[in-house]
């Protein structure tokens, strides 16, 4: 029973992930960490390493939206792509070398901090 429990509370909170990557264009790690830290009980770093697995298809599927709605991407594209890609390498690399309640540490300074800067500029 505590399977399915876990297995319906997945797929509720993959579909929340799903909406608001689509919505804003970001946000599912933010989400997919705690789902699979705590309701699925995985290890911080495969929790980590999961959401940036799961950041390609997600934003694949945003892509094709967008483009289909007829969006174009302006000139900033490629240069924030490449330090994009670039980040993600050093991103994973520093995941692998660090202690589990410090990317816990720093994934919980992060948020706050993205919070407090959306706050501020919207007051």
């Amino acid at each position: 029973m505590k399977k399915i429990k876990r297995n319906i509370i997945t797929i509720i909170g993959s579909l929340l992930v799903g909406a608001i990557n689509g919505f804003l264009g970001a946000g599912g790690g933010m989400l997919v960490v705690p789902l699979l830290k705590y309701f699925c009980e995985e290890d911080e770093k495969i929790s980590h390493a999961t959401a940036v697995l799961l950041i390609l298809p997600i934003s694949i599927v945003s892509i094709i939206t967008y483009l289909v709605k007829g969006y174009n991407f302006n000139q900033n594209f490629i240069p924030i792509m490449v330090g994009s890609i670039c980040g993600g390498v050093l991103g994973s690399y520093v995941l692998c070398k660090l202690k589990n309640n410090i990317i816990s540490l720093i994934f919980a300074i992060v948020l706050i901090v993205a919070g407090i800067f959306m706050i501020v500029k919207n007051i």
